[in-house]
């Protein structure tokens, strides 16, 4: 005779859940004599509570790092908050609170939620990215950079955010111009900013000689470092009363002889000093 019970998750989840991490069954030994495999997924930001979209994220992610275990694998999956960032101080600014102690007040929330979710997170490994012990890394790694000649400090154009007070990625700013985080007009500033000499790197980065990348990604990296044939040309032109070089880049040098005019870019400084109010 079978008895068949009802499923109570709470008393089933818990129980297996504890025997997981007693037994430390997703914990990833150093040692293992398994081929390693290393799954990563975005960490959330503890700037709210955690919602559905997060379940969406993590399952088959979950799913897949299973999958790679029950091969035999050694899955190191890790887990962490992202908690070094605007979205956590705008909204502990909003509620008339201490960035710290209202995130990591999220993060112990936060914790617990994922925890009920049973995803094989090795929570030995787990990163918070606004405590000391990590972002002294991101500081060596900077430092790293300076000494190397390949961080410098200079005045570029941005997007800046009068609201949030800081610069938005291009990706950040909508198609009618405001903030997606505020819903602020995002104007143009310049201002001095820390940058990376990735360019540096980029002959480098269009060589995929061991990368065993899908054709698309490395399409995108092609377009994204954008590497043109071609040659700079100096124009010269009277700005605000002053004689000004233009350098100019055109894949073909050898139709200069029919240029008729060229274009500034819209965010250029000259831009303002050239045309009519």
């Amino acid at each position: 005779m079978i008895t068949r019970t009802k499923y109570n998750p709470k008393e089933i989840e818990a129980k297996w859940q504890t025997q997981w991490e007693t037994e430390q069954l997703y914990h990833a030994p150093d040692n293992s004599p398994k081929p390693n495999f290393y799954h990563l997924v975005m960490f959330p930001y503890p700037s709210g509570d955690l919602h559905m979209g997060h379940w969406y994220n993590y399952s088959p992610f979950d799913a897949y790092g299973r999958f790679k275990r029950m091969q035999g694998y050694n899955v190191m999956q890790p887990i962490g908050f992202d908690a070094f960032g605007l979205p956590a101080e705008n909204a502990a600014i909003k509620r008339g609170v201490q960035a710290r102690t209202w995130t990591l007040a999220n993060i112990d929330k936060m914790r617990k939620q994922l925890r009920q979710m049973g995803a094989q997170w090795d929570w030995q490994r787990e990163v918070v990215t606004c405590l000391p012990d990590y972002y002294k890394w991101t500081q060596w790694l900077f430092l790293q950079f300076y000494k190397h000649g390949l961080a410098y400090r200079t005045k570029a154009p941005a997007n800046w955010c009068p609201s949030c007070n800081t610069v938005l990625a291009n990706e950040q700013v909508l198609a009618d111009g405001t903030c997606e985080r505020c819903g602020s007009t995002v104007i143009r500033k310049e201002i001095d900013q820390w940058l990376l000499k990735i360019t540096n790197y980029a002959e480098r980065l269009l060589d995929f000689p061991v990368i065993e990348w899908p054709e698309k990604t490395m399409t995108m990296q092609r377009n994204w470092i954008g590497r043109s044939e071609g040659a700079e040309i100096r124009f010269v032109a009277e700005i605000a009363g002053k004689q000004e070089d233009i350098p100019v880049f055109t894949t073909r040098p050898d139709t200069i002889y029919g240029v008729t005019f060229f274009v500034l870019a819209p965010e250029h400084p000259w831009v303002e000093k050239i045309t009519t109010p």
